[in-house]
Formats: C-alpha cells, structure tokens, sequence
C-alpha cells in the first residue's frame, strides 16, 4: 500500500511498459519487482498494462529472467477476465515449451498452468497448443509440491473439457498445427484414447498418496474422467481429411 500510494507502483508498470534497455541484471529485478508487487491484487490494475511485456520476456534465453516472468504471470492472473484472454494466448507456445528444465518439470510452469486453466475460455486454447512430449510423465515426480499443481493443472482442464462438453470438433478453431492435425494436440496428449487410459491408470496409482490433499483432488479427477466420453482412437480425423 504505502508503494502504491508514493507513486513506486505506478513507476515500475511505466519502466516495464517502456521498454527500458536494462542490463538483464536490471531486466531481472525489475520483473521479480514487478512479480512481487502483483502479490496484491489492489495493484492489478496498475500493473496489468506490464502483462505483453512480460510475456515477451518469456522467450529470452536466461532461465533466471523467464523463471522470474512466470512468476509475474502467475500473481498478476489470479483474475484473468475475457478482454485478456487473447493476451495470455500469447503466452502458452511460451509456458508449455517451459514445462520441462534439464529433464525435470519446471514448479514455475506448472504453477502459471494452473491459473490459466482456472479460466475456462482459456481451456481450449490450451489444450489446441502443440503437444508437448511426455506430458503425463509429470505425474511421476516424487515432489509433492510439483505433483499437486501438476494434478491440480490437469484436474482443471478435465473439469472445463467436462462442463464445456469440449470435443477434437470443438477444438478445431484453437488447434495451432499448421494442418490443423487434432492428434498433434496437448488435448490429445492428454485426453486422447490412448492417453486418457494411461492418465487414468497413473491417477489410480496416485489415489494413496501419503498427502490428503493429492490424494483428494486424484479421485475428484477420476470421478470428473468417468463423466467425460472417450473420444474416438487414433487415425479418425483422417476421414476428415
């Protein structure tokens, strides 16, 4: 509060938005600023004209600056509304490409995921990004803090795949292959017939987990995968052709 009211909230949204050229070293400070005054979301309004800007930090190559972005993201979307919803598009290619560090899955992702997944209309954007290999083998770490946002994540969009009765139909107009290849989708990576039986049975696994909370929200999955039809096996869409 006492930043926002002297103005300093106010100045690091106008230094981010500007474009200042820092040295990464400032680049980073300003963002970890930036990620830690998001906490507060009475500086939302403030801050959210930083958003393209920090998405755009994303595709830099040091780790310390794209890690540092995420975490702004992730304060700055707890209320994600429509008018932003083409905006943080911008961002999944960014995150999901992000989603695995030097072989391990990256918290700083997973936790972003979880947000835009808390927004349904972003749901189908999501799952029309470009496959991303091994997915569900982020279900195999053996960290509790990662594994609950990967369950969380996925729990998210099977709710919204659910309630928004989403379909390889339905999800044509968000697909981002080239050709248009429903089978090169994070939807099919994830929900295809093949996948969705490797999901369930990692999930049925994961039901005795030692940590009520992983385990609670493991049969809530599986309750929500019971409701969703499977889709049809691979090679349909070729009659579409």
């Amino acid at each position: 509060m006492i930043l926002r009211e002297n103005g300093i909230t106010h100045r690091i949204s106008e230094m981010m938005v500007s474009g200042l050229n820092l040295t990464k070293g400032g680049r980073v400070i300003l963002i970890q600023c930036l990620a830690n005054m998001a906490v507060s979301k009475e500086n939302h309004c403030i801050l959210s004209p930083c958003i393209p800007r920090v998405i755009d930090r994303l595709s830099t190559g040091d780790e310390t600056e794209a890690s540092v972005a995420m975490q702004a993201l992730t304060n700055l979307s707890i209320n994600i509304t429509k008018d932003q919803v083409d905006m943080y598009s911008r961002c999944l290619p960014r995150v999901l490409s992000r989603i695995w560090i030097r072989g391990e899955p990256s918290l700083d992702a997973l936790r972003l995921l979880v947000n835009l997944s808390c927004c349904p209309d972003l749901v189908p954007h999501i799952l029309g990004s470009k496959i991303v290999n091994g997915i569900l083998c982020v279900l195999d770490t053996d960290k509790a803090e990662i594994l609950i946002r990967a369950i969380t994540w996925i729990l998210c969009m099977s709710s919204a795949v659910d309630a928004l009765h989403i379909t390889y139909d339905k999800l044509c107009p968000f697909i981002i292959d080239p050709f248009g290849n429903p089978s090169h989708t994070l939807y099919h990576a994830i929900f295809g017939y093949r996948a969705r039986n490797e999901l369930e049975k990692r999930v049925e696994l994961l039901v005795k987990h030692p940590q009520p909370d992983i385990s609670r929200k493991c049969v809530r999955l599986l309750e929500i995968l019971c409701q969703i039809p499977l889709p049809p096996a691979a090679g349909f869409h070729l009659n579409r052709l």
